[in-house]
């Protein structure tokens, strides 16, 4: 049911989901459909009371970049979230008009204040001092740096430092990108409290103990890897490429307030061991059962299922999970509205996204569901002969997208069906003249230019639906390889 009741000056309170913590918040302007509302510095074990309200006051953020920041948006009243509880009202003090928009707080600030509070405080100063360092550079491994990195760092220069304590040096380093084997990395990784990300390609080995480390998102393949221990502070494990069957992840509770994302090759999905798993993406899916999903992990609140495209079945087995709160598809086939779960097997289900699926069986769950969740998309509905022409076109989502003109997509499609058929053509010949490779992705790019030019309609997604577009065209054409250089000139010569 959709919230109607809430007044200016409310004050709820909700339990942060993996501290338990409890935090409050204040509705602070109504707008029709949308409210505005402000985190206020209440976190505690205990749930505040109406007595507790003289004490409140807006939460100020510190961490990272924010200096004293108060933090407050607009959010549809239709997804309040309903384990609120209403603590009483009181007088909203002077904050200006709220212009940002956003989902509704879940104490993710509450819970980062307190994290940034304990953290080594040298490490902290350092790290807020170099922000105002931005014209300052340094030389690492024969490499200039900006004082203020806050990006990543790579092999090239990971390999020409014999004494990682130089990167001391930038404080405000967030992520590591590595390809290879480095004995000091995992080290350096558990004295640095706030790299937060660690991208590891092909990884060899079998064992790896990230479990005093400080990270908050791995990312990582690597088909010998068996045991990945990780640590408490982890919240998303990204696994791509081959997985080998025995694979197993050590996590914190296992598993819990975890997001997974599994980019499937050849629709395999090892038990991984992680029993209270609450958040897990399946992409890539070409063919896939989900026969066994709720005995492996039963406790899942969020459920995204994405095809290549591609068909999935015992889809009957998500009824099972009666935790669910979200559950998104797309580009998936291969089931009928009758094996779907009804309603009441998903009694806390609100939110259900269903996109690019067939036809028949969206219209018969729309029905279904309408009414019993609080948000639910249906759209994309596709027919077998959408499904036989676009199997393998990398830019379908666009196809009836709304943030995508048809024209724009028409076109589109027909540059990545040119481009792949050029690349396709040289890469046949005996010896491939990289120069001709490299003014097709010159054409790739610039053909994107022009389509964006006058009408913009290329975003965050978009773009990265056009980059994988072409690195699937070179990985077809077996120039994998040359794969970084290549996309290189896509990179600098595009204006999206």
């Amino acid at each position: 049911m959709i919230k109607t009741s809430l007044q200016i000056g409310d004050v709820y309170a909700l339990q942060e989901r993996e501290t338990e913590k409890w935090f409050t918040f204040q509705i602070i302007q109504i707008n029709k459909e949308w409210a505005a509302h402000v985190d206020l510095d209440y976190w505690s074990e205990k749930m505040p009371e109406e007595g507790d309200l003289d004490k409140m006051s807006y939460l100020r953020l510190n961490y990272y970049s924010y200096n004293n920041y108060i933090h407050y948006r607009w959010s549809l009243i239709e997804f309040f979230p309903s384990r609120a509880k209403l603590i009483g009202n009181m007088p909203v003090r002077p904050l200006g008009e709220c212009s940002n928009s956003g989902p509704w707080t879940y104490g993710h600030e509450h819970k980062w204040t307190e994290k940034w509070n304990l953290l080594p405080k040298d490490q902290v100063v350092a790290y807020k001092e170099a922000a105002s360092e931005r014209n300052q550079t340094i030389i690492i491994g024969g490499k200039e740096f900006s004082k203020n990195l806050n990006g990543s760092l790579l092999d090239d220069t990971l390999c020409f430092v014999t004494d990682y304590s130089v990167f001391d040096k930038l404080p405000r380093l967030s992520r590591i990108h590595v390809t290879q084997e480095h004995p000091q990395l995992i080290p350096f990784l558990e004295r640095r409290y706030l790299i937060r990300e660690l991208v590891w390609e092909n990884c060899v080995r079998e064992e790896l103990d990230l479990s005093h480390t400080h990270l908050e998102e791995l990312e990582i393949s690597g088909e010998n890897l068996q045991t990945i221990y990780l640590p408490p502070s982890i919240e998303r494990v990204i696994l791509r490429g081959k997985l080998s069957p025995n694979l197993r992840i050590n996590s914190p509770k296992d598993g819990y307030y975890l997001d997974l994302r599994v980019e499937m090759q050849n629709d395999f999905l090892p038990d991984l061991g992680l029993s209270r798993l609450m958040n897990l993406r399946l992409s890539n899916i070409q063919e896939f059962s989900l026969q066994g999903i709720s005995s492996r992990f039963p406790g899942l609140l969020w459920l995204d299922l994405i095809g290549k495209p591609g068909y999935i079945h015992d889809i009957a087995e998500i009824g099972e999970l009666h935790e669910l709160e979200t559950l998104r598809m797309d580009d998936l086939f291969g089931f009928s509205a009758e094996e779907f779960p009804l309603p009441n097997n998903l009694p806390k289900l609100n939110y259900l996204c269903l996109e690019s699926i067939p036809a028949d069986v969206g219209k018969k769950i729309k029905i279904l569901y309408k009414g019993n969740v609080q948000n639910l998309i249906v759209k994309k509905l596709r027919s077998d002969e959408w499904l036989r022409e676009n199997r393998n076109n990398p830019l379908r989502r666009w196809d009836g997208s709304e943030f995508v003109p048809k024209s724009k997509y028409t076109k589109a499609v027909a540059l990545w069906k040119d481009t792949r058929l050029r690349i396709l053509k040289e890469a046949k010949q005996p010896e491939i003249a990289m120069s001709i490779v490299k003014s097709i992705a010159l054409d790739y790019a610039e053909g994107f230019n022009k389509l964006d030019k006058r009408t913009s309609f290329i975003d965050t997604e978009e773009r990265e639906d056009i980059m994988n577009a072409f690195e699937q065209i070179l990985d077809e054409a077996g120039l994998s390889e040359h794969k970084n250089e290549i996309m290189e000139v896509v990179d600098e010569n595009r204006s999206w």
